[in-house]
């Protein structure tokens, strides 16, 4: 009995060629992507963007500053007509993960402002250990000289503790737990398929998009749920304040579960059966998650592994809930993320019913 079911598992994988396929390509990859992002955060050389900014022509401010120009371990963004602010601006709008800014004072040293996203506290800390190891290289320098200053705007509501942290895990749990949910209704469709269920309620040209479109809309409503519920826990217990928000996080929540939604619905049409199904899936959710910075924030990564988590949803959806939570910036500035959110739903949406419509036709 043993060996029968044995071989009969055995069998059943050995003829599932995708599954087999994936079954052991997965943990192989996966592995790579994390050693690939822990490797690079342990060893300390993070390919960290500093915006870097000077006030003042003093021979210390400038001294150092070509110092770091030179011996900097990190990737420096700089332009002569910034000022103290644009440097701020550069770190809340995401296109730097520090801030630098040199200014003179009554000591031989320049007082060094480190400007920092809360979602990055490490990369201020790694900056500012670099800065410090290179001034005890270059004159024996050991005081303390640094001010730690937030990018992000003071909330304008003092009630209850706002920690602006949390709130990039807000986009970031919300996007892997709707991926694995959609996932998981989507795959129905694979049993439809197989027992004739959808052919029989194809009766035009049409009729796949028709099908899918309503599966789309009822995992849409159950993700954007889904979703209010996480913005909730994050109002309730850890004093995030959504009130200000409302209209963007409904759109956010909405945009979310729909590209869930969508991917999860395009990868069922491409997948054979529930085996599949499940290993395609989780290889999706999991190497998307890790790329687009679910799992690790993307300054941890190397930059081209943050160049390649661009073209994630989790990217994506993690820009829309931390600009509106964080950045406080209005609807309508976000709106190249709306656009990428929506405008992919969409497009999945219509690559799963070709799909669906040419396989039931095969």
């Amino acid at each position: 009995m043993i060996y029968a079911v044995l071989k009969t598992m055995g069998l059943r994988l050995w003829r599932d060629k995708g599954a087999l396929v994936l079954a052991f390509i997965l943990p192989g990859f996966i592995f790579a992507i994390f050693a690939a992002i822990f490797s690079t955060a342990s060893g300390g050389a993070l390919d960290l963007r500093v915006a870097f900014g000077t006030i003042g022509d003093d021979p210390a401010v400038t001294d150092l500053a070509e110092t770091l120009r030179e011996d900097a371990a990190f990737d420096i963004l700089e332009n002569e007509s910034w000022s103290g602010g644009d440097i701020k601006e550069q770190v809340m709008l995401g296109q730097a993960d520090v801030g630098v800014l040199l200014s003179s004072q009554a000591s031989a040293l320049p007082q060094i402002t480190i400007v920092e996203d809360p979602s990055r506290k490490v990369a201020a800390t790694v900056v500012k250990g670099q800065i410090r190891q290179t001034l005890s290289d270059k004159s024996g320098a050991s005081q303390d000289i640094f001010t730690t200053i937030s990018a992000l705007p003071e909330t304008s509501n003092s009630e209850g503790p706002t920690d602006k942290s949390v709130t990039y895990y807000i986009g970031a749990t919300t996007i892997l737990f709707l991926m694995f949910a959609a996932m998981q209704g989507a795959s129905i469709s694979i049993d439809e398929r197989r027992s004739g269920i959808s052919e029989r309620l194809m009766v035009g040209p049409k009729g796949a998009l028709a099908m899918l479109t309503g599966k789309f809309l009822f995992l849409t409503m159950i993700g954007a749920l889904q979703a209010i519920v996480i913005i909730a826990v994050a109002n309730l217990f850890f004093g995030v304040q959504i009130s200000p928000f409302i209209g963007g996080l409904i759109i956010a929540s909405i945009g979310t579960a729909m590209l869930a939604s969508g991917l999860a619905l395009f990868i069922a049409a491409l997948c054979a059966s529930q085996t599949q199904m499940h290993t395609v899936s989780t290889f999706i959710v999991l190497l998307f998650s890790a790329v687009g910075g679910s799992m690790v924030p993307r300054f941890m990564m190397p930059d081209w592994l943050q160049s390649v988590g661009i073209a994630t949803p989790n990217y994506w959806v993690i820009e829309g809930y931390y600009g509106l939570l964080a950045r406080e910036k209005t609807v309508l500035s976000l709106w190249p993320v709306w656009s990428v959110i929506f405008v992919s739903a969409f497009m999945l949406l219509g690559f799963a019913a070709i799909l669906a419509h040419k396989l039931m036709r095969v």
